[in-house]
């Protein structure tokens, strides 16, 4: 379970199978989802914004039973804050830019 603790994605929990520390969110017609795997791209009129995980992440395994097999597995259990100043939606729109504005903020 992977939640969102301020900025635009505040409240909202996802399911995703990763937790990078840094994670493009997507938002539509108010709707929210992540880009948390790496071939991910965001689709026409999604807005951006881009996130910190606080801490580390922890892994669960949830076992939805026979209500939806497809769906058990092993979720991260992470924070995410949102970042300040925005990347710009060009640096997050495709990941290869994505991965250099991480990169630089790391280093």
């Amino acid at each position: 379970m992977t939640k969102f603790l301020d900025g635009p994605a505040a409240g909202q929990t996802l399911m995703l199978h990763r937790a990078p520390i840094f994670l493009r969110v997507v938002e539509q017609a108010g709707e929210f989802d992540a880009l948390d795997q790496l071939e991910d791209e965001p689709r026409p009129g999604e807005k951006l914004y881009a996130y910190r995980r606080t801490g580390d992440a922890g892994y669960a395994f949830i076992d939805f039973g026979g209500k939806s097999k497809k769906a058990s597995g092993c979720y991260p259990i992470a924070s995410y804050s949102f970042i300040e100043p925005q990347p710009t939606q060009a640096e997050m729109s495709m990941y290869p830019t994505w991965a250099e504005w991480c990169g630089q903020q790391i280093a």
